[in-house]
């Protein structure tokens, strides 16, 4: 569960299988939106924030084993929880401040979380804060609220809350979320970054395409319900699908190793049956992507052209 405020209403209660995804996201930067957009299902929820026109962030945190992804593999997970899922999107506008901040808190690591705040000694706390001249965020929620409160080297910065759109000036936990029954805190330590030093997640993916392929993959998955018995050419398919990825899989572990065989899985797992040319060529130029870091120039053309060979000689 990622806890946050709810910010300026643009927009709540949206169905975003009912929208195309990557054209609202194109909207929103090109207006130099800063804010929010919350996804919510019953396996999870996620968040992407945008600083003026840049997507400065994506997180999905996973309902059934608290794991939290980030960045490119975040943006895919949200695109499959939109169609595959009963999810409800909601947007919320913030200033550009605050989404630094919101940014900030979707990549903090816990101090403590879900501490009971009627047991905790909170003069200590900010005593514990000033001293250390900690970088965090306290975060105070109940009943549905929270408020979030910031501190840099020790010092407060303010306070977001229900409702908000900025940064107040004060900071302090004496706040009508802090006073109702079962108020839980979580101690956050954040890192802030420099907004120019800041990556914009769209320039470097094709949003569009991303969409395309989980949409067909939605189609696909829909018409093998109402044909359940598959006929025997599409059985065929299905098979020689299988032995491409198993060729892949072991092109990338000689070359890259487990690395490379995780990143062809995900790769690969919106290819159709059909194996067009189109879509091997993307997939060929994901895998590169993915694994430009854990291998040499020389080594990811070899690999990528064994793939090719190998691929082209089976098919």
């Amino acid at each position: 569960m990622i806890v946050l405020p709810r910010g300026n209403s643009v927009k709540e209660g949206v169905n975003p299988a009912r929208v195309n995804l990557p054209e609202a996201m194109d909207r929103l930067a090109a207006s130099s939106f800063s804010g929010y957009l919350r996804f919510d299902s019953a396996k999870g929820c996620a968040v992407i924030v945008f600083r003026q026109g840049q997507l400065i962030s994506a997180c999905i945190h996973n309902a059934e084993n608290a794991e939290k992804t980030i960045a490119y593999d975040a943006l895919v997970r949200i695109f499959e929880m939109s169609l595959f899922e009963k999810t409800q999107l909601n947007i919320y506008r913030l200033t550009p401040e605050a989404a630094l901040h919101i940014h900030a808190v979707l990549q903090a690591d816990y101090v403590y979380q879900g501490r009971e705040l009627a047991q905790l000694d909170v003069a200590e706390l900010l005593t514990e804060i000033a001293r250390d001249r900690l970088n965090c965020c306290v975060r105070v929620y109940a009943a549905g609220r929270t408020v979030l409160i910031f501190y840099a080297d020790g010092r407060s910065l303010g306070f977001f809350h229900e409702g908000g759109h900025a940064l107040e000036d004060t900071a302090n936990l004496d706040t009508a979320v802090s006073r109702l029954p079962g108020a839980k805190l979580d101690l956050l330590s954040i890192t802030f970054t420099d907004a120019k030093r800041m990556a914009d997640l769209m320039a470097s993916a094709d949003l569009a395409l991303l969409w395309r392929r989980v949409r067909n993959r939605l189609q696909a998955e829909r018409l093998a319900a109402q044909n359940p018995r598959s006929d025997p050419d599409t059985e065929e398919l299905r098979q020689r699908r299988q032995r491409v990825f198993t060729l892949l899989r072991g092109v990338a572990e000689r070359h890259v190793g487990k690395f490379g065989v995780s990143q062809v899985d995900k790769s690969f797992k919106n290819i159709s049956l059909q194996l067009n040319s189109e879509e091997m060529s993307q997939f060929y130029a994901e895998v590169a992507r993915l694994t430009k870091l854990a291998a040499g120039p020389t080594k990811l053309r070899q690999m990528i052209d064994e793939m090719r060979q190998r691929v082209e000689s089976f098919l």
